[in-house]
């Protein structure tokens, strides 16, 4: 008797085992959750089918797929589709720009600039081998505000994957990038 059909039958099994995430689900309003397994997969597809993950410190982040979200043991459980954006409150606007560098990027006008945002409100830095200095401050709003011409202009400051982005709401109701914020150091790192 042949003993083939049943090996393959059972490797088959044992790749399914291997490459789904089975696990418990739950329904949080209309968005289901789903926990991650206690075993976790170590090998996972390349098909793109986006989840947001959430980690025990409660933070998210946007993975290919089920499988690649729960190969992450910091991960707890997921929900279909890619993260939505945060929106920054007051609180940790203040705490994410007061004494820190950033370097930013204006995407309309393919400018780079290095800044230090002091916590007296003033800010130091470099844009195009141009040292400037200017004013900052955030709202009571949630909004992050920068003098320009000794006026101030205040705009909302979005968190997705891990990037900041300065926005404003069009007419039709789009999101325009006005600035990314592509790091941010601890201190005046460049002593402006």
């Amino acid at each position: 008797m042949n003993k083939l059909p049943g090996l393959l039958i059972g490797l088959w099994i044992s790749m399914i085992a291997i490459f789904s995430n089975c696990s418990a689900s739950e329904t949080v309003g209309t968005i289901k959750s789903t926990a991650c397994p206690e075993k976790r997969s170590m090998i996972c597809t390349m098909d793109y089918n986006p989840v947001c993950g959430l980690s025990h410190d409660n933070n998210v982040k946007t993975y290919s797929n089920a499988c690649s979200a729960c190969s992450n043991p910091e991960v707890v459980s997921h929900t279909p589709q890619a993260c939505p954006a945060h929106i920054l409150s007051s609180e940790e606007l203040t705490e994410l720009f007061s004494d820190k560098t950033y370097v930013a990027v204006i995407p309309s006008r393919n400018l780079k600039m290095t800044v230090y945002a002091d916590p007296d409100g003033s800010m130091r830095g470099m844009q195009n081998g141009h040292k400037f200095t200017s004013k900052w401050a955030v709202s009571d709003k949630g909004e992050i505000c920068v003098s320009y011409k000794d006026k101030m202009s205040c705009r909302v400051v979005m968190e997705q994957e891990g990037v900041y982005k300065k926005f404003k709401v069009n007419e039709n109701g789009e999101k325009v990038i006005l600035v990314i914020y592509q790091s941010f150091a601890v201190g005046n790192i460049h002593n402006y």
